[in-house]
């Protein structure tokens, strides 16, 4: 039962528990409501009341009136859309477009009706086609049914200068589809702008796609674009509100593009302190106690000032940062070990939201390269003590645990080193590093 903070007149309370109802499934679709007089009287009002009531769920587009027989449940099979199914493969039949198939393949009977006109286009249609005063559109209006009901409507319009020599114009559907269309044009879409707006339908769109009163519709609209960025199509589809799921798949992309790693400025060090900051909310919020403490910015300062730190860039935004010098740490390194030829490895940081790409280990490699590059016999780091998911990452990448010193005032300590230019060749290659 709903939650409801405050009096509501009777007519309310009775569709509030006939929706209560059928949200719940005591009330399936197509099932027969209480009669008028029947509601009347278990609620001891009026028949108007119970009508008030019954209306109310009308205008919500939860019940039909079906004169004489009754209110009923609307009945819902709503169909999946699915916006980025925009660039898939279409299948190559002459009966059948995308949505035909994908309705054949549920077990549901598909149609359309294909209208093509040339027309002055709308406000909305010009501004995202970049269109001049003067310029005509063709528009391919279809109306999409499944089951002998009209499901959606389906508008393209496309510049007319672009297309008026190709089978765009014509009113059949274009087996290959529009996309590959434009395409042999020389016109190809990339890349696309979708805009979802849900609102009431307008009385043609009702008239259109026979809505009954209350049905909101969702409107998705769709902009084309070539490599360049000129527009070369605009998609209306007008989706009725109780026949539609829309559905977004989403894959995690990979990096934009390849990382490139450069010297950090004395202008990065709230870059640096920001990324630093970043690893640290997160290790506390999992009750780790690494970095819990403000970041040494006196340090980060004296790093970037020696050319010691360095950030990665994916997209030209800093995504990671990692310092690297030649001083061997006198609490951990005994002499003869800080007499080696080594690189060491200090606060290596990678952004949540690029995390499981691999890209510390790429930066592993790129230090263990550079390292190399310099004549260094090692590649070497202090682990915190404490962090044993840290400690496996680094043994999981070709580093050696040499021992673990407990020094006062440090909870860092735990040493590994592997052999400088060991790489392990996985993550995405870092561009454009120079030799720290």
């Amino acid at each position: 039962m709903a939650v409801r903070g405050r009096a509501r007149a009777l007519y309310q309370r009775i569709a509030d528990e006939i929706r209560d109802q059928i949200m719940d499934g005591t009330l399936g679709a197509d099932a027969r409501l209480p009669t008028e007089g029947e509601i009347a009287s278990k609620w001891e009002t009026t028949r108007s009341t119970a009508v008030q009531g019954l209306k109310v769920l009308v205008n919500e587009g939860l019940i039909v009136s079906d004169r004489p027989r009754g209110y009923f449940v609307r009945s819902r099979r709503p169909m999946v859309y699915r916006p980025q199914g925009e660039f898939r493969k279409r299948p190559l039949s002459p009966e059948m477009d995308a949505f035909l198939t994908q309705m054949s393949e549920e077990g549901r009977e598909a149609g359309q009706q294909i209208d093509v006109a040339v027309e002055t286009p709308n406000t909305q249609v010009s501004e995202r086609l970049q269109l001049g005063p003067d310029e005509l559109v063709v528009v391919r209006r279809r109306i999409r049914f499944v089951d002998g009901v009209p499901y959606n409507t389906n508008d393209s319009h496309f510049p007319l200068a672009l297309v008026q020599s190709s089978e765009i114009m014509r009113p059949n559907d274009i087996a290959r589809g529009a996309n590959v269309v434009l395409a042999e044009l020389g016109c190809e879409q990339v890349r696309a702008l979708d805009e979802i707006h849900v609102r009431m339908p307008t009385p043609a769109e009702a008239d259109r796609l026979q809505l009954g009163p209350g049905t909101p519709v969702a409107v998705h609209l769709c902009t084309g674009y070539t490599q360049d960025g000129k527009p070369v199509r605009t998609v209306v589809n007008v989706l009725p509100g109780d026949r539609h799921v829309i559905t977004y798949e989403r894959i995690r992309p990979q990096l934009g593009t390849e990382p490139t790693i450069r010297l950090a400025k004395e202008r990065d060090l709230p870059i640096v302190v920001e990324l630093w900051e970043h690893a640290a909310s997160w290790l506390r919020e999992r009750s780790i106690d690494q970095w819990q403490y403000a970041p040494h910015e006196d340090r980060i300062r004296a790093n970037i000032a020696a050319d010691e730190c360095w950030i990665v860039e994916v997209d030209r935004a800093p995504v990671a940062t990692i310092t690297v010098d030649q001083h061997a740490d006198s609490d951990f390194w005994d002499q003869d070990e800080a007499a080696e030829p080594a690189l060491y490895v200090h606060r290596m940081v990678v952004r949540r939201d690029v995390a499981g790409l691999d890209l510390g280990s790429a930066m592993l490699d790129w230090a263990s390269l550079a390292a190399a590059a310099q004549g260094m016999t090692w590649l070497r780091l202090d682990a915190w003590r404490t962090n044993d998911g840290l400690q496996t990452y680094y043994s999981d990448r070709g580093f050696t645990h040499v021992r673990t010193v407990e020094a006062e005032g440090r909870s860092s300590g735990a040493l590994f080193q592997r052999p400088a230019g060991h790489v392990r060749g996985v993550g995405p290659e870092i561009h454009d590093a120079e030799a720290p």
